[in-house]
C-alpha cells in the first residue's frame, strides 16, 4: 500500500508534507516503514513534551477508554473537575474552560474580552509576528500576513503593535481598547522573546488603565520555558492563559484560564464544546502534570536548556551564517543568513528532525525529559547538515 498516493488522493493539500512515513514513535525517536530510525527534536510540533508514546501515558489512556471515554458536558465529570482544579492549583485564582486546539481557545478570549468591553469597547491589540491560530477569530489576531492576505476580510476589532516597543504599544490604544493578547515568545514568529521589562510596562499599563491581559502560552505553557508557565518568568498575572500542545502532551485538549476577576462575565449558553475536557483526555492531562512533577522535568529542562544554549552558541561562532540564537528552557531559534528550509532537508536527510520557521528560523523544541546523550547527538547531527551550507 502506497501511503503517499492515498494521501495524494483522498487528503486535501493543506500541508507540505516531507520525509518518508512513520510507522512507530518512543520517546525522542521515530522509525519509519523501512525501520530506519530519526532522531525528533521537534516532536509533535512542540505537543509531545514528554517524547512520543510516554509508557505512564499509554497506560493511563487505556485504563481510562474502559472506563470512560465521552460525556457530554451538560453532566458532571470527575476528571474534567479534577484537571480545573489542578490548572488553578499551579497558576493563579481563575475558572478553567477546555476546549480542543489552541485556537479554539484564543476564540474563547476574544469572546470574554468582548463581553468584558461591553459594547464599547471591543479592539485587542495584537503583535507583529504573532501566531494565534487558523480560525477567523485567531486568524484576525495573528501578526503575520502570509497567513491572512487569501482570507479577507478577516474580523475586525484587530490591532498590531511592535513586539517589544512599548511604546509603539501605547499609542495604538484607545477608548476602544479591550485587550492585549501577547505571547511571552513568538515561535512561529521565529522564537522571539519578550523582554521581561517590557512585559511588565505593558502589565502595569493594563491594569492602570483596566485593560484585560490575555497571555498565549500554547507553545510555552507546561515546563517548556524553565517554569511551569512562561509568565511566570516575568513576574506578573494574566487575566487569562491560553494553554494547549504540552498540555496534553500528544492528546488535543486547549484551556482557557480565566481570572476570577472576570469569570462571572460568562453565563451558561454563551459558549460551549462538543468534545472539549472529555474524561479520556483530562485523565491523560492529570497524569502529565504528575510525570512533570516527579520526575522533576522542570529542572531537567533548566539543565537541558543550559546545555543546549551553550552548544548552540558555539555553533554561532563556527558558522558565520548564523546570525542570532533565541533561546529559553528548551525553546530555541536558530536565525539565519540563508533560508532555512534546505537547513530542514539537510537534517531530515540525516535523520533529524527539525523545523524550520519564519523564513530563516530552525526552531528546535525538543521533549523535555530528553536524555543528555540524545541532546548531543541532534546537535552533533545538526552541526553535520550544517556544514553543508
Amino acid at each position: 500500500m502506497d501511503i503517499k498516493q492515498l494521501y495524494k488522493k483522498y487528503s486535501l493539500n493543506t500541508y507540505t508534507r516531507l520525509g518518508p512515513v512513520f510507522l512507530k514513535g518512543k520517546g525522542s525517536f521515530l522509525w519509519d516503514q523501512n525501520r530506519r530510525r530519526y532522531l525528533d527534536l521537534f516532536p509533535g510540533w512542540g505537543v509531545s513534551i514528554l517524547g512520543h508514546s510516554h509508557p505512564r501515558l499509554a497506560k493511563i489512556i487505556a485504563r481510562q477508554a474502559k472506563c470512560l471515554i465521552h460525556l457530554p458536558n451538560n453532566l458532571f465529570s470527575v476528571e474534567q473537575a479534577l484537571l480545573a482544579k489542578k490548572i488553578v492549583d499551579k497558576s493563579f485564582p481563575a475558572k478553567v474552560f477546555f476546549a480542543n486546539s489552541g485556537a479554539e481557545a484564543v476564540e474563547g478570549a476574544v469572546k470574554l474580552s468582548r463581553l468584558f468591553g461591553k459594547g464599547s469597547r471591543y479592539e485587542v491589540i495584537t503583535m507583529k509576528n504573532s501566531f494565534h491560530g487558523r480560525t477567523f477569530g485567531a486568524l484576525s489576531a495573528t501578526g503575520q500576513k502570509k497567513y491572512k492576505e487569501v482570507f479577507k476580510p478577516l474580523v475586525p476589532g484587530f490591532k498590531e503593535a511592535r513586539f517589544n516597543d512599548f511604546c509603539d504599544f501605547k499609542r495604538k490604544v484607545t477608548a476602544k481598547t479591550a485587550a492585549v493578547m501577547l505571547e511571552l515568545i513568538q515561535g512561529e514568529g521565529g522564537v522571539n522573546v519578550a523582554d521581561k521589562d517590557y512585559v511588565q510596562k505593558l502589565y502595569a499599563y493594563c491594569k492602570a488603565k483596566n485593560i484585560l491581559l490575555i497571555i498565549d502560552e500554547v507553545q510555552t505553557g507546561m515546563a517548556r520555558t524553565g517554569k511551569l508557565f512562561c509568565y511566570q518568568n516575568y513576574g506578573i498575572m494574566p487575566d487569562i492563559m491560553i494553554l494547549s500542545k504540552g498540555l496534553g502532551a500528544g492528546v488535543p485538549i486547549s484551556a482557557i484560564v480565566v481570572s476570577n476577576r472576570i469569570s462571572g462575565l460568562i453565563k451558561p449558553g454563551m459558549h460551549a464544546s462538543t468534545f472539549g475536557g472529555s474524561p479520556l483526555i483530562c485523565r491523560v492531562c492529570r497524569e502529565v502534570f504528575d510525570i512533570i512533577e516527579m520526575d522533576g522535568i522542570i529542572l531537567k529542562t533548566v539543565k537541558s536548556g543550559k546545555y543546549l544554549n551553550e552548544r548552540l552558541q558555539a555553533l554561532k561562532s563556527k558558522f558565520s551564517f548564523i546570525k542570532q540564537i533565541r533561546i529559553k528552557g528548551l525553546m530555541a531559534g536558530i536565525e539565519l543568513d540563508i533560508e532555512s528550509l534546505p537547513v530542514f532537508k539537510k537534517c531530515l536527510e540525516k535523520k533529524l528532525i527539525v523545523n524550520s520557521t519564519h523564513g530563516n528560523v530552525i526552531r528546535i523544541m525538543p521533549a523535555l525529559n530528553i536524555e543528555q546523550n540524545n541532546l548531543t547527538q541532534g546537535i552533533d547531527i545538526f552541526e553535520e547538515a550544517l556544514k553543508r551550507f
